[in-house]
């Protein structure tokens, strides 16, 4: 769930075309607010675009740093998973080491929820029919004569 939050903060705040169209309106107004001022200062033509172009590099970069961190916060609940998930892949029981597999093949493709849910669905099963108490061989034994 963790991991899905991240990824969606993610997409929200730097993947969706809105957001995209908004660093590129916000660069050209900082290239066009950079240019105007050094004209204004009696810079030349290519003084004001190179100061303009300068603004606007600013800009991108402060773009692209908060955009890592935002990456960088998917990184810490994925290694907690793949961390939680080494014990399980020796589990005796097959369909637990299966599910587990599966979820993290899911888990490197957050943004396919529909698959990650079936998988997390799935890992759940399995580790329950794992983990539950086993019948006692009399209790076995009158479920089979009943059934």
């Amino acid at each position: 769930m963790e991991l899905q939050g991240a990824a969606a903060a993610n997409r929200l705040l730097w993947e969706r075309p809105t957001e995209r169209g908004r660093t590129f309106l916000l660069t050209v107004l900082a290239f066009a607010g950079g240019a105007a001022r050094a004209r204004i200062a009696g810079g030349t033509d290519v003084q004001s675009g190179l100061v303009g172009f300068g603004r606007a590099a600013e800009l991108l970069s402060r773009e692209r740093a908060a955009s890592k961190q935002t990456a960088a916060a998917v990184r810490e609940p994925l290694a907690r998973a793949a961390t939680a998930a080494a014990p399980l892949m020796r589990c005796s029981d097959p369909a637990v080491v299966t599910a587990t597999e599966q979820l993290l093949n899911a888990l490197s493709d957050v943004e396919d929820t529909a698959r990650l849910e079936a998988a997390l669905e799935a890992f759940g099963r399995a580790v329950n029919a794992a983990t539950a108490p086993r019948l006692s061989w009399w209790a076995r034994r009158r479920a089979a004569r009943t059934g």
